[in-house]
């Protein structure tokens, strides 16, 4: 299917949906239901915000400066503003302010076409993992970024935090929101 955005430019496709996903791509409660969540038995706490934004994923890259200024590399500037985009569209909940938030963030890398068979099969299956460069912590860092005033009100709101890296003929990102 594809997404376009309002001016009619194309925004993502999705691909295949993978084994074990619900499909459902985002849960955002009331701030009603959010002051009301507590201890849902031993350590689970219910979803606060869970989105899915399809497409390969992009690191933030090192600044740059000039004349004495810092900006983002031209790639991850342009990714950042697509990813607070996405989320701008599907999140329709408040800001979450004021409490301790624990997020986990799944980052779904392409299978590169050049494996054989049975390498491919591997790493979809997630006994091969991704422990090549970019490292996590780079998509952590423009993942925290690029939601801060939509989802949270700033990213130092994040006191857990759990990220992991993933083969997937889908790319995207999950990243779940739980009060800490």
């Amino acid at each position: 299917m594809t997404v376009k955005y309002p001016n009619g430019g194309l925004m993502h496709q999705h691909v295949n949906t993978p084994d074990g996903d619900d499909g459902k791509e985002i849960f955002w409660p009331s701030m009603a239901e959010i002051a009301s969540y507590s201890w849902l038995g031993g350590e689970h706490r219910k979803q606060m915000a869970r989105l899915v934004i399809h497409g390969e994923p992009v690191p933030a890259g090192r600044p740059r400066f000039s004349n004495g200024h810092a900006y983002d590399p031209r790639r991850s500037r342009d990714y950042k503003r697509f990813f607070r985009q996405e989320a701008k569209m599907k999140y329709h909940g408040g800001l979450l302010r004021d409490m301790p938030l624990k997020v986990e963030i799944r980052v779904y890398r392409h299978v590169q076409r050049s494996l054989s068979k049975v390498e491919r099969d591997r790493r979809l299956r997630g006994e091969h993992r991704p422990i090549v460069k970019p490292d996590t912590s780079n998509y952590v860092k423009l993942i925290e970024d690029a939601l801060t005033g939509i989802v949270w009100e700033d990213d130092n709101l994040i006191t857990d935090l759990v990220a992991s890296k993933w083969y997937s003929d889908d790319p995207r990102i999950e990243v779940t929101v739980t009060e800490a």
